[in-house]
């Protein structure tokens, strides 16, 4: 990943109103262990994710972990869930048996970066980035967004995948949701981590970004730079992925090209030069990372 300032001579605009939504506090990450009396239920006609949550005490994000990575928009009548521990209703009506289950084990990256904006159409753009601390690769992450009232209960959820297909050790990647019909009275959010699996990165190649700048051009913003492979074997895909972020390392937009229309050999190099659309033009600086699968 390549990060640049902008320089100091860009023009000066107007910056759109920040959002006033506060983060919710995460629940602390727990240690692997057995959960000695969980639940299981059965999805009844018109059931979500948010009230059955609510009805068991426990999070969203409990039940999709406790289940495997639940996709919440592909429930059945008659799905069998599993409620984790610390459900506060273990009574409801067709919910007895008991089994044993592993809590969800920390996952090995942070979320950092979150901001929320409203868009003038009124669905509110919710970004943010996640960074891989551990020393290796991770892929197929996902994380939970979680729209809040002022008590912390659930309102809106939404999953969402993040850009990269293989984040490195030490590496980040951004991510994004949108909200079309946001629930009035929330207040606050909550930002999760849903999933992540250890991987190799052997399939990518080495890839150098050289020459590489970001300008204002009027509502937009451009980039561009040099590509090379600087690997032992060609590339047959590149992809880049530019993040912005404001003053306060808010990410404000991400985008992501395919750069190389052929396959890249060793030394080569190919120009690149697109522009992205944020949710501000106060663009303090910006992120570039390229994909090259060989």
């Amino acid at each position: 990943m390549v990060t640049a300032a902008l320089p100091t001579t860009r023009p000066t605009t107007t910056p759109q109103s920040t959002p006033t939504l506060s983060p919710a506090t995460p629940p602390p990450l727990r240690e692997s262990a057995v959960t000695p009396t969980p639940i299981a239920y059965l999805v009844e006609a018109g059931d979500t994710l948010i009230p059955i949550a609510n009805k068991f005490g426990v999070s969203v994000a409990d039940i999709i972990a406790a289940n495997g990575g639940l996709d919440p928009a592909s429930l059945q009548i008659g799905q069998r869930l599993i409620i984790p521990s610390g459900a506060s209703n273990p009574g409801a009506s067709n919910s007895g048996q008991q089994l044993l289950l592993p809590t969800p084990t920390p996952l090995p990256f942070d979320i950092r970066g979150q901001n929320f904006i409203r868009t003038a159409a009124g669905s509110l753009e919710c970004l943010g980035e996640i960074f891989n601390a551990t020393a290796g690769a991770v892929t197929n992450v996902q994380v939970l967004v979680t729209l809040q009232d002022e008590s912390g209960a659930a309102l809106q959820i939404q999953t969402v995948a993040v850009a990269r297909d293989v984040v490195g050790p030490g590496e980040s990647s951004p991510w994004r949701v949108l909200f079309t019909s946001p629930p009035e009275r929330f207040a606050k959010f909550t930002v999760t981590p849903l999933r992540a699996e250890p991987t190799s990165a052997d399939g990518f190649a080495r890839i150098k970004i050289d020459k590489l700048t970001g300008t204002p051009n009027g509502s937009q913003f451009r980039v561009t730079g040099e590509a090379q492979n600087i690997d032992e074997a060609g590339v047959r895909s590149l992809r880049l992925i530019v993040t912005a972020y404001d003053q306060d390392k808010r990410v404000i937009g991400y985008r992501y090209v395919d750069a190389a229309q052929q396959t890249l050999e060793p030394q080569a190099t190919t120009p690149f030069d697109f522009s992205i659309v944020t949710a501000s033009r106060s663009i303090a600086t910006f992120a570039l990372t390229a994909e090259g699968l060989k």
